[in-house]
């Protein structure tokens, strides 16, 4: 199978998986929305809070590990054995500062403060699960890696569901849900680790020579993800200061939609990573490669953008309640998820083109890039959440999206001469203008289901009869 097939039947397992783990992860918010928006607030925030600990104990390792992987694949143990060692480490750093610094939070109730450290083990299994996967992304079998992660999504559902459903059994249910994700991603890590020994001996490796080289490459990514996160999570961060636990539930109901679709992103642009470091020294054949990609992501980000737009109600409704909807005084989580959707195109190809940079060793202008984001955002929350609540959060999002997009775009074009192709471009963008005719401008888009089913049946049929087997064949230069 020719290698962009491998990229496009990977990143296509994933997003099936992705999409299956979407409905079985957003089973949990409608179970766990209608305990209450305070409920559901402390939730979110004692998941959000572990974020940036989470992307410090990566320091940008899976990304190196899987580009050196797809050069060096006699050398899989040894990288993988090291790299293993390094983050563990880093978990057990990052889940303790994470533990003892939100104690320090005095706004945050005790609960919330005392379940980070429940939250901290969930982020550790998770970490080493994806360090496990560096292998299987690094051999185009990620697909294993998805499965395990669908199934752990199940795993949670089940047990949300579960213990919703038997709440007297439960002295502490706000508990009892962290430590159903502790469970699942114990199962995560379980079938990672079994799936990655298929492909190579799984060991501890302490090479510090190596660590000192890798850490010295890697910090500069490190260091941009830890800003890439702050500045994705700063606005969660400073509501549930400035506005409280509530807002947090409100704003929870979009960020959670959002962040469900933009991991497809981060999966399309990791397939794509180990053929694009291959690929490094053919600057022509590499351009090829990165239009193919960027095409394909058009075809998928436009339509899902039209779509949560007209629907965000409806979505909702099908995810929490009316009590998350715009009222009196109160802007509802239906009107955030219109403002926050654009941030899908931009968020896509952010990660397309910053897996591109990292096989380029461009690791240091993503820092500056991140470093450029954060303040924006940070900047805008503080000086408009107050004044404007949850909608200047949103806009602060898609701000920082769009401003990301605009350095990240100079610089790929500044190293890749992108042969983008008119027939393509031509025929994606008139399926998404007939798509846009019949979710707007007649009956079948007062119908989610109907809009689903005809809307993907004239969208593809357009792309099928314009394009055919163009969609999916290498470029010329492949």
């Amino acid at each position: 199978m020719d290698i962009k097939h491998k990229v496009l039947l990977n990143a296509g397992v994933q997003a099936l998986a992705k999409f299956l783990g979407i409905a079985a992860s957003l089973v949990v918010v409608k179970i766990v929305t209608g305990i209450g928006k305070e409920f559901y607030g402390n939730y979110v925030t004692a998941y959000e809070y572990l974020a940036f600990f989470g992307v410090l104990a990566d320091a940008g390792l899976f990304a190196i590990g899987v580009r050196e992987i797809s050069k060096n694949p006699d050398k899989t143990k040894s990288i993988l054995g090291n790299i293993l060692s390094m983050r563990l480490g880093l978990v057990l750093l990052a889940t303790t500062l994470a533990g003892l610094t939100a104690q320090f939070i005095g706004h945050y109730p005790l609960e919330v403060r005392q379940g980070i450290w429940i939250t901290g083990i969930s982020m550790g299994l998770t970490i080493m699960a994806g360090t496990l996967n560096s292998v299987l992304q690094a051999r185009l079998k990620v697909y294993y890696f998805s499965g395990a992660l669908l199934m752990s999504r199940i795993i949670l559902a089940a047990l949300i569901f579960f213990i919703s459903e038997n709440l007297n059994l439960f002295s502490n249910v706000f508990f009892s849900m962290l430590w159903a994700g502790v469970i699942a991603n114990a199962c995560f890590v379980a079938v990672t680790a079994f799936f990655a020994s298929k492909q190579t001996q799984l060991s501890f490796g302490f090479d510090f020579d190596w660590w000192k080289k890798t850490l010295k490459e890697s910090l500069p990514y490190g260091l941009a993800l830890v800003l890439q996160t702050l500045y994705l999570r700063i606005d969660v961060i400073i509501i549930s200061f400035v506005l409280g636990t509530s807002a947090v539930g409100i704003y929870g109901v979009p960020s959670r939609v959002l962040e469900s679709l933009l991991v497809i992103g981060v999966f399309f642009g990791q397939a794509f990573l180990p053929k694009i470091s291959q690929e490094e020294k053919e600057p022509e054949k590499a351009a090829h490669s990165l239009v193919w990609a960027a095409e394909k992501l058009l075809i998928l980000s436009v339509p899902m953008i039209l779509g949560l737009i007209h629907f965000a109600p409806d979505i909702v409704m099908i995810l929490s309640n009316a009590t998350y909807l715009t009222q009196p005084g109160q802007v509802g989580s239906e009107a955030l998820i219109a403002l926050l959707v654009p941030t899908i195109f931009f968020a896509y190809f952010n990660q397309l083109f910053t897996y591109s940079l990292i096989a380029k060793k461009k690791q240091n202008y993503l820092l500056l890039v991140n470093g450029v984001a954060l303040a924006i955002n940070a900047g805008l929350n503080f000086m408009l959440l107050k004044e404007y609540g949850l909608v200047a959060a949103a806009a602060s999002t898609v701000v920082c999206e769009m401003v990301v997009f605009f350095l990240l775009s100079k610089q790929v074009f500044g190293n890749y001469k992108l042969p983008f192709r008119n027939k393509q471009l031509f025929s994606i963008f008139l399926a998404n203008l007939l798509l846009f005719i019949e979710i707007y401008l007649t009956p079948i888009g007062s119908d989610l289901i109907l809009s689903i089913a005809v809307g993907g049946i004239t969208y593809f049929s357009v792309l099928w009869f314009t394009l055919g087997r163009d969609m999916l064949k290498k470029s010329p230069t492949a």
